[in-house]
């Protein structure tokens, strides 16, 4: 579940809604027969140079009832977001996004993340994208920030013996202390929380597409989204064409108790990977073996860096699944076989570039130019046009190193203090759709920080490991120019600015809410418990099961067992929707065997793994994207997956130099 820092900028702009009644036509989903009431998008859904709202999006809202079953009773309004086909003749069966969570919220994230990587599905098809019923801009009765507010210095203060008790992070942990709280004084209110849940959101999906006047449409999910989409297929609203499931989480898995395999089969998907190239398999034998040994070893008696960088268990861990399950850092993998056998031999070199992302602009680089003797005249003018291309590439980066450059300097020749130039940089990178890519991980470390010690080689070691080339230039010529007076500053102003942020804590009760009432008691603490000793490696497996036996023992003013036991059986279909599954080798939030279980019990279903891919296909390769774009275009025929074996990974060898 995709996690942003800090991209709530406050209340949606008030101004005066628009109703508009249009005829169906060719141009996109802004020309449907519904009367839809269209909103100005909320401030932090930017224009750009090429989203420009009214013209290539929109936003507007759907009025749903809470119960479904009293549908005169109390309303709530859904915020949704409209990317306007790219096409002049798109196909006139849209695709709902549906995000993942439960409480993720994605309609902020519509015109930079979402954009692009719908930008494929774009070229045939609007996509529409909604904040779920209790997440994002479509809270519902769901409203705790004063709550939050008045709390957040207990919360700080509690943050660390909650994380020891859980084994949570310690953003996570301050966020732990609020979310009872919030419960209570929701419960005291009179808000009834037993519906906000997955039936109920597949109802909202079905309404939507009816309120847009959709007579044919598409589901495209993802993570949380994919249950909700299996439950929409369950319900199987009129006009419901194709659903694609990307990161499967199906009903009849209790994955809150069994979150912890994720971890341990990302691993083993890479081992598998190795396994499948002989010269892998050869010089890396007994891997999971050795990764064990190292996990005790490190438990043990920690190493540490030339420069200082402890090595520790949870280091070791926190690599290895962020390696695996990171959109634009997946290049790590090639060498985690590696990295493994010199650890267990003393050599940490490659952890620590690892961890650093030393390898980055390596990987990451520009094509060489294309030098090839080619026998005719047309494939020359293809070669000369792709050498162009490269010249372009290489001209792009320079000028923007030229940009950064300056824009350091500007930053530098103002009267705001280092740490204030630090901050804001920080925060527009966070909100850059090209910027380093950041992950839950990030998200996790971002809002920890302000716990953790104030000192300069800290916040270094936060930037080092996060980003990456110019943007880690920029601010770690910022940290190194910082004095005891701006650290003080920095970390007091952190812990401000995150105390005032309310995604992460609203996206923390809403995941709890969503868990009692989807979860509870179908996932249980003590079956998680007992699960443990199945584990294999034990060390990627151990702090996850702790944190869900924590995590499903509190439930104290939440409603459970809503949905019953007949929501959790496997969904099937009839055949008459086709569906596709989508998994990923390293996934290590949604189990590829999960996927694949999924894929198993819904009649006549596409199934594709991706390798060298984590949670969300379609965020790692063209690949991924290029066949949900098949799908969705005949989604009654097999797609032509042969991309999909470019995506192996070549493995660094014992021998082979490093970059």
């Amino acid at each position: 579940m995709p996690l942003r820092v800090l991209i709530r900028s406050g209340a949606i702009p008030v101004c005066a809604a628009l109703l508009f009644t249009v005829v169906y036509g060719s141009a996109s989903v802004a020309q449907t027969r519904t009367v839809a009431e269209q909103i100005p998008c909320p401030e932090i859904v930017t224009q750009t140079a090429t989203e420009i709202e009214d013209n290539t999006f929109h936003c507007g809202v759907v009025r749903v009832p809470v119960d479904y079953e009293n549908p005169d009773g109390r309303q709530i309004d859904l915020m949704y977001g409209v990317l306007r086909s790219t096409s002049l003749s798109p196909a006139r069966d849209p695709i709902i996004y549906l995000h993942g969570g439960p409480g993720g919220g994605e309609l902020a994230s519509l015109t930079n993340a979402l954009a692009e990587r719908l930008a494929t599905l774009r070229t045939r098809r609007d996509i529409v994208v909604f904040d779920q019923r209790g997440s994002g801009f479509s809270p519902g009765e769901i409203e705790c920030n004063e709550v939050f507010v008045a709390n957040s210095d207990a919360a700080f203060n509690a943050a660390g013996e909650i994380a020891e008790a859980s084994g949570m992070n310690l953003g996570a942990a301050a966020t732990e202390y609020l979310i009872p709280l919030c419960a209570a004084h929701l419960n005291a209110q009179g808000i009834d929380l037993t519906h906000y849940n997955t039936v109920s959101n597949a109802r909202d999906v079905a309404r939507l597409a009816k309120t847009l006047g959709f007579n044919s449409f598409n589901i495209y999910g993802h993570s949380y989204g994919t249950r909700l989409g299996l439950e929409v297929l369950r319900q199987n609203p009129s006009g419901l064409r194709a659903v694609l499931l990307d990161s499967v989480l199906p009903t009849d898995v209790a994955w809150r108790e069994r979150l912890p395999e994720t971890n341990e089969e990302a691993f083993l998907g890479i081992h598998g990977m190795c396994l499948a190239d002989p010269s892998c398999a050869n010089a890396y034998t007994d891997l999971v073996e050795t990764l064990n040994v190292l996990f005790a070893t490190l438990t043990a008696e920690p190493l540490a860096t030339e420069s200082g960088l402890p090595v520790t268990a949870e280091a070791l861990e926190k690599l290895i699944l962020s390696s695996a399950n990171q959109a634009g850092a997946e290049w790590r993998v090639r060498y985690l076989p590696r990295m493994i056998i010199d650890l267990s031999e003393g050599d940490t070199d490659l952890f620590e570039a690892l961890f650093f992302m030393v390898y980055a602009e390596v990987e990451a680089a520009p094509p060489t130019a294309f030098r090839l003797e080619v026998p005719s005249f047309e494939a020359r003018l293809l070669v000369n046009r792709a050498n162009r291309l490269v010249e372009q590439s290489d001209l792009l980066r320079e000028t923007a190193e030229a940009l950064a450059a300056q824009a350091k300097g500007m930053g530098l020749d103002t009267e705001e203090t280092p740490a204030a130039v630090f901050l804001r940089t920080l925060n527009q990178l966070e909100n850059s759709p090209y910027s380093t890519d950041l992950d839950s991980l990030y998200a996790a470390d971002r809002v920890a920080l302000p716990l953790r010690p104030a000192t300069t080689d800290v916040l270094g070691r936060f930037v080092r490991q996060h980003f990456s080339g110019v943007d880690a230039e920029i601010l770690s010529s910022l940290v190194a120019q910082f004095e005891p007076d701006d650290i003080a500053e920095i970390y007091r102003r952190l812990r401000n600015l995150d105390r005032y942020s309310e995604q992460l804590n609203e996206l923390g009760f809403a995941l709890r809410l969503f868990n009692c009432n989807d979860s509870v008691p179908f996932n249980s603490s003590e079956r998680a418990l007992a699960r443990m000793p199945d584990y294999r490696i034990p060390g990627l497996t151990q702090r996850e099961a702790r944190m869900m036996r924590y995590e499903l023992n509190a439930c104290d003013g939440f409603p459970t067992g809503t949905l019953g036991e007949g929501f959790h059986a496997p969904v099937t279909g009839d055949g008459s929707v086709p569906v596709m599954v989508f998994t990923g080798t390293n996934d290590i939030q949604t189990a590829t065997s999960w996927s694949e279980q999924a894929a198993n019990s819904l009649i006549g279903s596409q199934f594709v793994r991706f390798p060298n891919t984590g949670h969300g296909a379609t965020l790692f390769s063209q690949c991924a994207k290029d066949v949900a774009a098949a799908f969705f275009d005949q989604p009654e025929k097999a797609v032509n997956l042969a991309c999909v074996n470019d995506l192996m990974p070549s493995f660094v060898l014992p021998e082979d130099p490093l970059p």
